[in-house]
């Protein structure tokens, strides 16, 4: 009886001690997104994509402001150069904590492209086609952009 109690003691006494301490350690500090990093983002790809001739808002939002299994969305106006975009809030996120601001600077980047297609004629049986288009131009800039931060512009011929 007294080894089963003893046994309990150690058992309680180390899971209620190792969780505390081993999240001391490998817990690494939370990531936050700043709406201020968001509009850095916002600046930086809007003067890439040549895009500064627009007046463009961006937004933190919650996952309930956006359209259910998308991280952002840009609503523009053409005749006013006007635009908005909302990104998903880092609360939201499934992501690990050390993926998430990397994933917002994509959808600033990729509402961006978006913008550069409103001149086209908005074709719901091409949407598929055209959001996997944008998909794969704003993930090669912002790698591109990873990859190699301070290289120089390749001339245009």
């Amino acid at each position: 009886m007294v080894l089963l109690i003893t046994f309990l003691l150690l058992f309680v006494s180390i899971g209620s001690a190792a969780p505390q301490s081993r999240d001391r350690f490998t817990n690494p500090r939370p990531v936050v997104v700043t709406t201020e990093q968001v509009h850095d983002w916002l600046h930086l790809w809007q003067k890439r994509l040549s895009l500064e001739d627009w007046k463009i808002e961006v937004k933190i939002v919650r996952v309930w402001e956006l359209e259910q299994g998308t991280l952002g969305h840009i609503d523009w106006s053409i005749p006013h150069k006007t635009a908005t975009i909302k990104v998903l809030n880092p609360a939201d996120y499934e992501l690990p904590k050390d993926k998430i601001p990397a994933d917002i600077e994509l959808s600033v980047v990729h509402e961006l492209v978006h913008l550069h297609l409103s001149v086209l004629p908005l074709n719901k049986s091409s949407r598929n086609a055209e959001e996997q288009v944008v998909s794969m131009i704003a993930e090669a800039l912002v790698n591109l952009e990873h990859e190699s931060p301070g290289a120089p512009a390749l001339p245009m011929e």
